[in-house]
């Protein structure tokens, strides 16, 4: 991968074969299903009137998540390659930092989940943006993506123990992240026999995981094991 800012990246991806803003219409189009699921969650919220720092936070960055995944996938740069990966890793540090959080006792629990978002995020950044993906070649460069992994299934095992209710819409967005994560694994060693790719599926499973993800946010409050529907 070019160390260049502003030289188009070719052959990331199955769908992309040359230069150009619409050379993966599948991949930048699916990407901006994010972008939908989270204007309809702001919408939702600003009614009921549940917002709180954390919730915006979230949206924030899902919003942000399909806008840079739409510049990666047309524009193709390095550049936008970053503002695609920065806010991925923030919504995977955040949202695990808030659960560990949730889930360890005071007074340690604040600087233990700060710890372990930073750690997340500067792992997470330094595998994506690494000039060549050699440990995941095999696999579409997909090994970039095992941080979120962790943090998804650490995540479902943490609301397991806690006996959360938001546990079963967990385990839903687990499942939905691990099927997004074949998806985008096979996007490569398919691509003889799927010319278009399957990388826009691994945008619409990982849309409907932020969206269940949000879902839980949004129906149940931090720090306590009671719904707040409205």
């Amino acid at each position: 991968m070019t160390s260049d800012w502003s030289v188009p990246i070719t052959g990331a991806y199955c769908e992309r074969t040359a230069p150009g803003f619409w050379g993966e219409p599948l991949n930048a189009s699916s990407s901006l299903l994010v972008v939908v699921v989270s204007l309809l969650a702001l919408v939702h919220v600003l009614r009921t009137r549940s917002l709180s720092p954390g919730l915006i936070a979230m949206m924030a960055l899902a919003l942000a998540i399909g806008i840079g995944s739409f510049l990666w996938h047309t524009f193709a740069t390095r550049w936008a390659e970053l503002a695609d990966v920065l806010p991925i890793w923030a919504f995977v540090a955040l949202y695990g930092a808030a659960v560990l959080k949730d889930s360890v006792r005071p007074p340690i629990g604040l600087p233990v989940a700060v710890a372990f978002g930073a750690v997340v995020f500067v792992a997470g950044l330094a595998l994506s943006m690494r000039d060549t993906h050699m440990l995941g070649d095999t696999v579409s460069g997909s090994t970039q993506y095992l941080p979120a992994l962790f943090v998804v299934l650490a995540t479902g095992r943490m609301v397991w123990k806690e006996r959360h209710p938001s546990f079963r819409l967990t385990v839903v967005a687990v499942a939905l992240f691990l099927l997004s994560f074949v998806f985008r694994s096979l996007d490569m060693p398919l691509c003889s026999v799927v010319p278009f790719g399957t990388h826009f599926l691994w945008h619409v499973t990982n849309c409907l995981a932020f969206g269940v993800l949000l879902a839980a946010l949004i129906r149940f409050a931090p720090g306590n094991g009671r719904a707040t529907d409205k």
